[in-house]
């Protein structure tokens, strides 16, 4: 008999892995119509600064709670590590790259990858 528990982590994992991979197609498809070379923040950017990884994440994290492994473990503990990585070193980037307009933009927009949370 499955554990009660599935009954849980098979829906919120299913819709979490959705919406991540939605997330990611969003981006991508506006990243790749609107990027000209100049700092975007409207559209995925105007709710946190770093929309793919937090799709992304989603994603991983929707895989763990389908598919609780060894394997999936590892990912999201390694995505997760490998991404908050990332996420310094972009700032750091966007901030030489942008300066004040990417400094305004950090005060506006002030959650890296969960709105209202981080």
């Amino acid at each position: 008999m499955p554990s009660p528990l599935l009954y849980f982590t098979m829906p919120v994992g299913g819709a979490l892995a959705i919406v991540g991979a939605y997330i990611c197609v969003k981006w991508y498809t506006y990243w790749k119509r609107s990027y000209k070379g100049k700092l975007l923040t409207d559209g995925p950017f105007a709710r946190v600064r770093h929309p793919l990884y937090s799709g992304f994440l989603a994603l991983v994290y929707g895989v763990l709670l389908l598919a609780p492994v060894v394997d999936t473990i590892m990912l999201a503990g390694i995505s997760t590590s490998v991404v908050f990585v990332y996420v310094r070193k972009e700032e750091e980037f966007l901030v030489k790259e942008y300066g004040k307009a990417y400094r305004e933009y950090m005060q506006r927009v002030p959650w890296k990858l969960i709105p209202r949370v981080y």
